[in-house]
């Protein structure tokens, strides 16, 4: 079996409805089956351990158990109540709220899917009722969730890192302006559709006692975040004991100070935490397989072939990178691109000037789109599922949101100081 029948029984299991990890795992053994060569079966499993056995990587569980603690909690209600009495009162404001909060909790969870798990639900509905169409709820819920995927902590950057080599510290740092920028452009498309059909406002009374008690009661939700990345970037932490104080900050913060979490909480929290795990480090683990596949049939040196025989251009390099993860990111999850891809499209933004920083942002805000975009999106597919809406009036609602976050992916790619002011501004790259 060569690449061509590689791919295109890839493509018939995926077309079954099998998890990607499966997709992955089946085609990879029928490939060396075929090979003639049993020993490459026993090679498998050595390759898949190898995927996973990079000690950056060892973040991932902590942070997702430190957001499924908070989100047990009832750090998402704090949160929300405290975003409506910012931007509840203007036009659409409930929508605003969304977005405002997902900037917020995003810092929290880590995941997209985790902002959809957590906040999806009770927004879609909420906002049903306030006048809102499902479709754009919808649509926006989904959106704002992407804030998760790339706010720091974030388990993608955690990938890139591990199979780049590139510091976390400068990637976290550099993910900060981009993620607000994304959640930018979302508050200004949501206020231009919310004029033009008049969606309602929240109306909430606002005094500055009830700031004060709003903000005093979602800071420590807040706080998380801000506390990992200063202490990455001053070097109090590693990403890895970064990740396992914010678990001891969530467990302290929620039995102790706002006393929210129970003993008989921690079953379902752990449950929760270690199935995340599980899921993400088995698409890993079977990522690390299907690379060996493209190394065996010198994938990475062809596809470097053609993209370095386009142009050294860097608009043109930025555009062709982009095409190709968005076209990936169409039928892949966003972890497999990057591990498949990145390592092979890294030499040719190189050699266009292109820091890897900025590369590893500008590949995970892509990856992140691929996230909303069918025929594989996951949050799109979790949101419709939610939502109770069709592929096709949910995608439509949410072009706005997909064309304005590939305008920012391009931004990031021809713009190098929107990624490198804050990790050259603690010395965390080289100026």
């Amino acid at each position: 079996m060569g690449l061509l029948g590689f791919i295109v029984v890839f493509l018939i299991l995926l077309a079954f409805g099998l998890p990607i990890a499966f997709v992955m795992l089946l085609s990879s053994t029928l490939y060396f089956l075929a090979s003639g060569n049993p020993l490459f079966l026993r090679m498998i499993p050595e390759k898949m351990f190898a995927g996973i056995d990079v000690f950056v990587l060892l973040a991932i569980p902590f942070f997702l158990l430190a957001g499924e603690i908070m989100n047990k909690a009832k750090l998402t209600d704090r949160l929300f109540d405290f975003c409506n009495l910012l931007v509840g009162r203007i036009r659409g404001g409930l929508a605003q709220v969304n977005v405002v909060s997902s900037i917020m909790f995003s810092g929290v969870t880590g995941v997209a899917l985790g902002d959809i798990a957590s906040q999806g639900r009770m927004f879609i509905f909420a906002m049903e009722r306030q006048g809102y169409d499902r479709p754009f709820s919808a649509a926006i819920t989904a959106a704002t969730a992407l804030l998760g995927a790339i706010m720091p902590p974030s388990t993608m950057i955690i990938v890139y890192c591990a199979v780049t080599n590139v510091s976390v510290g400068a990637m976290f740092a550099a993910a900060v302006i981009p993620a607000l920028m994304l959640g930018l452009f979302q508050m200004v498309q949501v206020q231009w559709i919310a004029w033009r059909k008049q969606y309602p406002k929240v109306e909430v009374e606002v005094t500055a006692w009830k700031l004060f008690t709003g903000f005093r009661d979602a800071f420590f939700a807040v706080a998380m975040p801000v506390i990992l990345i200063r202490g990455i970037i001053v070097g109090w932490f590693t990403p890895t004991e970064a990740a396992a104080a914010c678990v001891v900050y969530a467990l302290f913060v929620s039995f102790f100070i706002l006393r929210t979490l129970h003993i008989k909480d921690t079953w379902s929290i752990l449950s929760v935490a270690s199935m995340d795990t599980a899921r993400l480090f088995f698409i890993i683990s079977g990522a690390a397989a299907m690379s060996w596949v493209f190394a065996m049939e010198n994938v990475p040196a062809v596809v470097q072939q053609l993209m370095s025989g386009v142009s050294t251009n860097v608009v043109v390099v930025v555009l062709v990178i982009n095409l190709f993860f968005l076209f990936c990111g169409m039928w892949l999850d966003a972890s497999i691109s990057i591990i498949l891809f990145s390592p092979i499209v890294a030499p040719l933004a190189s050699a266009a000037g292109i820091h890897p920083v900025q590369l590893g942002i500008m590949l995970c805000m892509n990856c992140v789109l691929g996230n909303i975009t069918p025929p594989v999106g996951n949050v799109l597919f979790a949101v419709a599922n939610i939502a109770k809406i069709g592929i096709g009036p949910l995608t439509r609602a949410m072009l706005p949101y997909i064309v304005s976050g590939l305008l920012l992916v391009i931004l990031i790619g021809l713009w190098p100081d929107l990624t490198l002011t804050l990790p050259r501004a603690f010395d965390l790259v080289r100026p």
